[in-house]
């Protein structure tokens, strides 16, 4: 059996950009607190394809929404930096997140399943 990998190949797109808020969110949920850079990282080896921009403006739309807290943290190596938790409204849409990937996954594995499975019509 071939060994699972978790990153996309090179020459992919990665995953579609509508997962991003689910992935900070859990990513959030398993950590307790993160900065926004930290979080960029963590999805980008789960292999969702998104600039640091993008992640930033995630967390502020997430911010708006009650979804997420943050604070300025002053940092002794360069500027202060915004540290990211979940409130529990986030919590409860980690928890969202996590059922609807899970369905997603599971849709998925089913497509392959089906396209694999040979045809006994055309046998």
């Amino acid at each position: 059996m071939p060994e699972k990998t978790t990153t996309m190949p090179e020459n992919s797109d990665g995953l579609p950009r509508r997962f991003l808020p689910g992935f900070l969110l859990l990513s959030l949920e398993r950590d307790g607190t993160s900065y926004g850079y930290e979080l960029y990282e963590t999805v980008r080896s789960l292999g969702l394809s998104v600039d640091l921009a993008a992640v930033y403006r995630a967390l502020r739309t997430m911010q708006q929404r009650e979804l997420v807290t943050s604070e300025w943290v002053a940092s002794l190596a360069g500027p202060d930096r915004r540290l990211y938790s979940l409130t529990d409204t986030g919590r409860r849409g980690a928890r969202a997140a996590a059922t609807e990937l899970a369905a997603v996954r599971d849709g998925l594995v089913d497509a392959l399943e089906y396209f694999r499975a040979p045809d006994i019509s055309r046998t």
